[in-house]
């Protein structure tokens, strides 16, 4: 299937490791231009290193909670690609396992204002593209309980950010601009979260994995095929949709 992403000018936030690393993977290996941050500048570099062979790519070191900071990026990275035709909000604190008010703090600033400021930033240039789409990378927790020890502010966080990708998608498809979200179950990542459960919290681990009706946790090349599939061209009809990917984890009947 041709996707249509060739010449495409993506811009992501928290790109350097996991899911978001492997959609902007994704991206250059069908032929976007991709412009990324992440926090800390050793994985940006790193990240940006690996991938240099497969396509125009440029990484930053940003703090996603320092909105200013953001909105200047993508100034920058608009410049960078000469535009901007896609917008994918990655971005989480979902490392906090504090519950109190701090975590909330941080899940709000980092999850759901980090991505409100990108999106709206990017909007000029969106507006002049003929391909426009945002998407927000959420979590099957945004709509589903589980039992885990992270704070509950991320769940309910993301939830928001669905909510806002929705938004979105009907007050700026006026302007060609489509709008959606995505929602992966576990995803096993090498030092990513699930490797640290398996090793500790393996209990945990296990009932997770035998959730899935196949008997295994996803991968995060799983997720970023779907999440390039619905920004690009051959999705165009897709708008204001939150697709699962979870590998029947969750237990819901969407009608």
């Amino acid at each position: 299937m041709e996707l249509g992403l060739k010449g495409k000018k993506v811009i992501l936030s928290g790109g350097s490791r996991g899911i978001g690393l492997a959609i902007v993977t994704k991206f250059l290996e069908e032929g976007a231009q991709v412009a990324f941050f992440a926090r800390g500048q050793e994985g940006v570099d790193a990240a940006q290193e690996s991938l240099s062979d497969k396509g125009v790519i440029y990484g930053a070191a940003v703090d996603a909670a320092d909105h200013v900071a953001v909105r200047k990026w993508v100034a920058q990275a608009a410049m960078q690609l000469g535009g901007i035709d896609i917008v994918v909000n990655n971005t989480s604190a979902s490392a906090s396992v504090e519950w109190n008010e701090e975590a909330w703090r941080n899940s709000f600033e980092v999850d759901l204002m980090s991505a409100v400021t990108m999106s709206d930033a990017a909007l000029p240039w969106l507006e002049k593209s003929a391909a426009a789409a945002v998407l927000q990378v959420a979590t099957v927790t945004a709509f589903e309980h589980h039992a885990m020890s992270v704070s509950p502010s991320y769940g309910a966080i993301k939830a928001a950010t669905v909510n806002h990708a929705a938004q979105l998608a009907q007050n700026w498809g006026e302007k060609g601009v489509r709008s959606n979200s995505i929602s992966p179950g576990p995803i096993y990542i090498e030092g990513g979260a699930w490797q640290g459960i398996k090793e500790n919290y393996f209990e945990l681990y296990e009932r997770d994995r035998l959730a899935h009706p196949s008997g295994r946790l996803g991968r995060a090349a799983e997720v970023a095929n779907v999440a390039v599939f619905v920004c690009s061209n051959a999705a165009n009809w897709i708008n204001g949709e939150n697709v699962v990917v979870d590998g029947g984890f969750t237990k819901r009947v969407g009608f």
